[in-house]
């Protein structure tokens, strides 16, 4: 079942791609369409991840904690956001600004956060699908009950995204929290290399992106979520 739901993930990966290259071609045309095909990505994604998670959990194979795991505990709480309606669903900026301005096609400022690959890693950088901070940090102080994170959630995921620093920088720049987004991008890779060695035993990988992904996570190196490439940017929608 570990293979069938690797496979999955894999082709997220792809989809993801694909639906942020269609978003850009379709932005002018059918702005709805655009940002729909892209939010279907993001949870496609998230709901693959979550399905490995219960897969392990069902098969006993308790090598790793995703609660205890940064890379790991960063998804699932993204992914609880938006399946549980928290948060208001972790917005991408498309939708935050689409739903938040009175005009969408008039030019708001936002600080956005990346996590850049490694100097050994040249030409690794992700492509961009940006996040709002202020939703996942809300999301992460929530109850429990209303989370299904434990409380050690919030401070690892901050610590693991350095998340006081590009905060402090924002606030330096003049742009309130609410206007913080972060690339969900390089998280989720970072979260495949982390559950790589726990998973890779019971994959039989049998498509192109399965056996790409399996030998990608194992050779390739994290992005750095500590150290960040982050600046205020001018975003509106096309007319």
């Amino acid at each position: 079942m570990l293979t069938y739901s690797f496979e999955d993930l894999a082709q997220t990966y792809r989809v993801l791609l694909e639906s942020n290259f269609k978003l850009h071609q379709l932005m002018a045309v059918d702005r709805a369409e655009a940002i729909g095909t892209l939010e279907t990505a993001i949870n496609a994604k998230l709901n693959a991840f979550h399905n490995l998670y219960d897969l392990m959990f069902q098969n006993q194979i308790n090598t790793v904690n995703w609660y205890e795991t940064p890379e790991l505990c960063t998804i699932l709480a993204i992914r609880n956001a938006r399946h549980h309606n928290k948060a208001n669903r972790i917005r991408s900026l498309y939708n935050f600004h689409r739903y938040t301005t009175n005009d969408p096609e008039k030019v708001s400022q936002y600080f956005y956060v990346d996590f850049p690959a490694p100097p050994e890693e040249e030409g690794g950088d992700c492509f961009d699908v940006p996040l709002s901070w202020s939703d996942l940090d809300t999301f992460l102080s929530l109850p429990r009950d209303e989370s299904r994170l434990r409380p050690e959630a919030r401070p690892l995921v901050r610590e693991y995204l350095n998340a006081d620093a590009f905060e402090a920088k924002a606030v330096c720049a003049g742009i309130p929290k609410e206007s913080i987004f972060f690339n969900f991008v390089p998280l989720t890779l970072n979260a495949g290399i982390a559950l790589h060695d726990h998973i890779k035993a019971y994959i039989e990988a049998d498509s192109i992106e399965a056996t790409y992904f399996l030998h990608h996570f194992q050779t390739v190196c994290p992005a750095l979520t500590r150290k960040h490439e982050s600046d205020v940017i001018s975003f509106k929608l096309p007319a």
